[in-house]
């Protein structure tokens, strides 16, 4: 039996980027677990967003740190992690979100992130298949992009492993060993492993793990989709994302198509209990009702982006994202358990999150405050809750409904 300092559940990208921000705090011997590949589920499925600035302002300071540590394993490992530095557009045909676009900006300066308000026509320019005529204001963020999710979950692994982090895929976690309030280990089919601390990173199964020690995490598995058509010179090349909070959507380029997200009216959720252990097992595609909340989004989204209509879609991905009611991430202790700390509950935002969490979670897991304010966050925010129930699984999905929309979703109840 072998003992390590730290053992993190979960081997996507929040999991490896623990395991990279540990190791560069020296935080001793570290293993990390994983029961398939490494980014084999929600990370590999990910449009990789990286936006610094959004009306959830306690995110700004965990995706800053995301940018500069891209920056940082770019050179530290002597390759491209895949993120393309090509900027957002930021849409406001209401006001509404011409309000929250004005707080953005605020935020924006508050951070020294740069931002600049475009005319409509500079919008049109840089975005050729853009309608401008519905636009009330148009924010520009030129050091925002996008990232392929499965290389830079892959650098921070890399980066890890060159430091002495134990990586082992296909390694499922059977359980958490607690012992007089504190955790003492986990096990795994084949062996029980001593440790002084277990993260849990695992991602949409993260609630089922942490009830095995008490406390089922407050976040479901919700359904998180795109559609990408086939490629084509009039969607302008490697154009900026653009966001278009009145039609609950979002674009990016992809290899010479566009990639198209929406938030739905009603989001598919599931029962953590019921998903297999391998994600190639599972599809969260509905049937084929996919492509009707496609043709429902199809009027909004049309308004700034007209194409829609004769848009050749070849592909569509679906993945499961953890959400929570509020929308705001879960991290931090978990109660009633010492040495039990909670990565998880990304809410569609764990690329970008990804450095912050690492750092935050290293942080804690030595004993420190966190570098950043992660109260916001608690895992014990809502109180004792099933997150296993229809009725928590609906609040999920209307957080998600509701994420680029400017909605107050549904807060904690303690």
């Amino acid at each position: 039996m072998k003992t390590y300092d730290h053992v993190i559940v979960g081997g996507g990208i929040i999991g490896a980027s623990i395991a990279y921000h540990l190791a560069c705090e020296d935080a001793g011997s570290v293993l990390l677990l994983e029961r398939n590949e490494l980014a084999s589920a929600a990370s590999s499925r990910a449009a990789g967003l990286i936006l610094q600035v959004s009306t959830n302002t306690a995110k700004t300071a965990l995706i800053r740190r995301t940018c500069s540590t891209i920056q940082t394993l770019s050179e530290e490992l002597g390759e491209d992690v895949g993120f393309h530095a090509v900027g957002s557009l930021r849409l406001a045909a209401s006001e509404a979100r011409v309000r929250d676009l004005e707080d953005m900006a605020a935020e924006a300066e508050c951070h020294g992130i740069p931002f600049e308000w475009l005319r409509a026509e500079d919008a049109e320019a840089r975005v050729p298949w853009l309608d401008i005529s519905n636009l009330s204001k148009v924010g520009f963020l030129p050091t925002d992009g996008y990232v392929d999710p499965y290389l830079l979950s892959m650098a921070y692994a890399r980066a890890a492993g060159t430091r002495g982090v134990e990586l082992r895929p296909r390694a499922a976690v059977e359980d958490i060993i607690v012992s007089d309030g504190a955790v003492a280990g986990v096990t795994t089919a084949t062996e029980r492993i001593e440790c002084g601390s277990v993260i849990d990173a695992a991602g949409a199964w993260a609630a089922l793990l942490s009830a095995r020690a008490g406390f089922p995490l407050p976040m479901a598995p919700v359904r998180s989709h795109y559609w990408i058509t086939k490629p084509d010179p009039a969607y302008g090349g490697d154009h900026p994302v653009v966001t278009m909070p009145d039609a609950g959507a979002y674009t990016r380029p992809d290899v010479g198509g566009l990639l198209l997200g929406i938030q739905e009216r009603h989001s598919a959720t599931f029962d953590a209990r019921d998903l297999p252990g391998d994600p190639n097992e599972f599809s969260p595609t509905v049937g084929d009702a996919h492509w009707d909340r496609l043709a429902e989004a199809a009027a909004g989204v049309g308004r700034f982006f007209p194409g829609i209509h004769e848009a050749q879609f070849a592909n569509y991905i679906a993945g499961l994202s953890a959400y929570t009611p509020d929308g705001k991430i879960v991290l931090g202790p978990v109660p009633n358990v010492r040495g039990f700390l909670a990565a998880a509950g990304c809410c569609g935002s764990g690329i970008a999150l990804s450095a912050g969490i690492g750092a935050a979670i290293a942080d804690l897991a030595l004993g420190r405050d966190a570098r950043f304010d992660i109260d916001a966050f608690r895992p014990d925010r809502f109180g004792t809750v099933d997150p296993f129930s229809l009725e928590f699984r609906d609040r999920c999905a209307a957080s998600r409904a509701n994420k680029s929309r400017g909605a107050k979703p549904a807060g904690p109840t303690v």
